[in-house]
């Protein structure tokens, strides 16, 4: 049980790690608008991939536990609401119609947009001076997914261990090149 929720920690993580650097993207695209779109584009897109790991923690959901899935969906009702009031606040004037019916969709195509502009992303970091605190968050995901990486490094084949040290390895250098260009654009 333990190494299915290990595992299933990581792909939460892993999830929120490869959807902000293309969100962001997809966010500051025309003009940057600030923190709060950039903040809720990215969880906006999380929400739409968190989808398909809800149904794979119903396939697993004897390995996970019901407790674990309850948890799990109280997380992502908080962050559905939270997201839709951020969205709101944000495009609340441009959009008076914009309802919890369009987040889902839109959700969906933020996270389909920023798993596409995910490498491009990583490449040229989209982010500007008030986007440290999403590098910040993004650095502490990083050391969350590290810790539990060792922690399955004793329960995991060497095979899968290898995509989780590439995908740890690929998101170390999307967060060194972010810092890198906050640091350049407080100049």
């Amino acid at each position: 049980m333990e190494r299915s929720i290990l595992r299933f920690l990581f792909f939460t993580l892993a999830m929120l790690m490869i959807t902000q650097p293309g969100a962001i993207a997809f966010a500051n695209f025309d003009a940057p608008y600030g923190f709060y779109k950039d903040l809720s584009a990215w969880l906006s897109a999380y929400l739409g991939g968190a989808v398909i790991l809800m149904l794979y923690a119903l396939l697993k959901r004897k390995e996970l536990g019901t407790k674990f899935l309850y948890i799990y969906g109280l997380h992502y009702g908080f962050l559905l609401i939270l997201t839709y009031f951020l969205e709101l606040k944000v495009i609340g004037n441009i959009n008076p119609s914009f309802s919890v019916l369009s987040l889902f969709f839109l959700s969906f195509l933020g996270f389909l947009l920023s798993i596409m502009l995910f490498l491009p992303a990583v490449f040229s970091p989209p982010y500007y001076s008030y986007d440290a605190p999403l590098l910040l968050i993004q650095l502490v995901l990083w050391v969350a997914s590290f810790y539990i990486f060792l922690r399955l490094r004793e329960l995991e084949e060497e095979k899968i261990l290898t995509v989780y040290r590439i995908f740890l390895g690929l998101m170390l250098f999307s967060i060194f090149f972010g810092f890198l260009k906050v640091a350049e654009v407080f100049r």
